[in-house]
């Protein structure tokens, strides 16, 4: 029997960890404790799941913005009652209108690095919380960024989650003196509780918060973007930020142990947190050791990471079937090819690593519960920054290839294979869970990861969020340094190559409903600085 169908267990107080929230009336967690401060302040005032989740995330612009920020791409899941009748919302943006692969192979270039212009693709975020809060806000659109507007211009005392990342790319920020104005202070990172503030920004927020769309796609805001991309060699034009829009798009699902697993479509990569899931379904798993278990959850990643990269793209542009990787055969075949007893070497992929997201889930008092994630791709995104406004542009586009006629490749106004997945749980055609797993590529593991925790092995949400973690990265297996001495050397008998990483191994947020006790139960990973909060 799994936690998810059971009552919580209370944790063992002889080890460090955090305890699960509980709450009867509202539930939020997200990876920054203003945030959720900010949040549960929205829930209180009387602001729904929509409006408490837009306002954190613009704090979050000015709290983690390594992590997240107006110059990014936006995913949601929403259910509006608490059913499972459930929206997915694709906010992420479109390649220049000009931007081709040709172009680069012809420069002989194959991969896009993070200061390319063509790294930049138009940010999606304010057009997907526009038309997220037009059709499902409550509150007033202009008071949601009242806070983030104060905290750009008064400041954020730096948490140490953020400190440790933004230590590690002074290099990064020294590259555009834009950037390296706003985000060094006298040429090095901004420490633990040192203030940052991003006054430039907290005027973009104001003429968001007054002219919405608009503000940010047209006007003074587009321009000053506009002006700085083509300064850096960009091909972007004013028509690539005016014609940019958010759609909802309808969920892919599929059981697991008798639970549904709710996901966005591609481009998003969703679907691979549904194939693992998959093909660990085909096996015993309480029956295998802790090795065999760890070893049959790398070599299904491996597989669910590979059909990605083969197949996954922007879905306008190249349909794909999610019923021929989920209800075929497919996947059958491709677990009879797992070996039990030695890790499989597949093709090194070409998908660059990163590891920068935020992810926040909201539940409020009325049932509305929304997943919801938004990023800048890496740390920073592309290190560019448009000085005026202060936004410091993702780098999504580095998720295209340069390979003529692949589903992925860079062409013209188009989105990017995606990472960032924001997902829900339901049973019994109930809805009762909102989660998600931050960490760049790894978030199709993660997921699949987490909820093998608490379904297959009964883990609370919390316990699942605290639990080891492993990834197989490019016939690497990044795995954390708390892993048992003895499970790593049965490992690497069985072919892995250990790598340790430095930091933790992204990070996550879970709301779990308990309709029979009518309590909500929240987590937030240790491995950021972030907080659940109920009421």
């Amino acid at each position: 029997m799994s936690y998810i169908l059971n009552n919580l267990e209370i944790r063992d107080f002889s080890k460090s960890g955090k305890s699960n929230i509980i709450s009867s009336n509202a539930m939020l967690a997200s990876s920054h404790p203003i945030a959720s401060s900010v949040g549960i302040e929205i829930l209180r005032n009387g602001g729904n799941a929509v409006d408490a989740s837009i306002a954190m995330n613009a704090v979050l612009c000015i709290a983690e913005p390594h992590m997240t920020g107006v110059g990014g791409d936006c995913f949601v899941m929403l259910s509006v009652d608490g059913s499972t009748d459930i929206k997915a919302l694709n906010g992420s943006g479109k390649s220049s209108s000009k931007a081709k692969a040709a172009s680069l192979r012809e420069r002989n270039i194959s991969v896009i690095s993070p200061e390319m212009p063509d790294a930049i693709t138009i940010p999606g975020a304010v057009a997907a919380w526009s038309l997220l809060h037009k059709e499902h806000g409550y509150m007033p659109w202009k008071e949601l960024f009242n806070p983030a507007i104060n905290y750009a211009q008064q400041g954020i005392n730096v948490h140490e989650r953020v400190a440790l990342d933004w230590k590690k790319n002074i290099r990064k920020l020294s590259l555009d003196p834009d950037t390296s104005k706003l985000f060094l202070k006298n040429g090095k990172s901004f420490k633990f509780m040192d203030n940052f503030k991003n006054e430039n920004l907290s005027e973009t927020f104001r003429t968001i918060s007054l002219e919405g769309y608009d503000g940010f796609y047209h006007g003074w805001v587009a321009d000053d973007m506009l002006k700085k991309l083509v300064s850096i060699g960009g091909n972007h034009t004013s028509n690539d930020f005016s014609n940019t829009t958010a759609e909802w798009v309808k969920p892919i699902s599929s059981d697991y142990r008798g639970f549904h697993i709710h996901e966005c479509p591609p481009n998003g990569q969703g679907l691979v947190a549904l194939i693992i899931l998959s093909i660990l379904e085909k096996f015993n798993l309480k029956k295998m050791s802790k090795t065999d278990y760890i070893h049959l959850f790398c070599e299904a990643t491996k597989i669910g990471y590979f059909l990605r990269d083969e197949y996954l793209a922007d879905s306008e542009l190249n349909k794909l079937s999610v019923d021929h990787f989920l209800k075929s055969n497919l996947l059958d075949q491709y677990a009879l090819t797992i070996d039990m007893k030695m890790a499989k070497v597949y093709k090194i992929s070409d998908f660059p690593d990163h590891p920068d997201t935020i992810y926040l889930t909201v539940r409020d008092k009325n049932g509305m519960i929304i997943s919801f994630i938004n990023s800048l791709f890496d740390a920073f995104g592309s290190g560019i920054t448009a000085p005026k406004s202060g936004v410091l542009f993702h780098c999504r586009g580095r998720a295209f290839n340069t390979i003529k006629g692949h589903p992925n490749e860079l062409n013209p106004y188009k989105r990017p294979l995606h990472t960032i997945i924001p997902a829900m749980i339901s049973r019994n055609n109930k809805l009762i869970g909102s989660f998600g797993v931050m960490g760049g590529q790894y978030q199709a593991a993660g997921h699949a990861y987490v909820l093998s925790q608490m379904i297959d092995f009964g883990l609370s949400p919390q316990l699942a969020l605290n639990h080891s973690r492993i990834f197989p990265n490019n016939n690497l297996l990044d795995i954390e340094n708390d892993f048992d001495l003895n499970l790593i050397n049965e490992l690497k008998l069985r072919g892995h190559q250990i790598n340790h990483p430095v930091p933790p191994i992204g990070g996550g947020q879970i709301i779990l409903i308990d309709e029979k006790r009518d309590i909500l139960v929240g987590a937030s990973d240790w491995r950021k600085d972030g907080l659940a909060i109920g009421y």
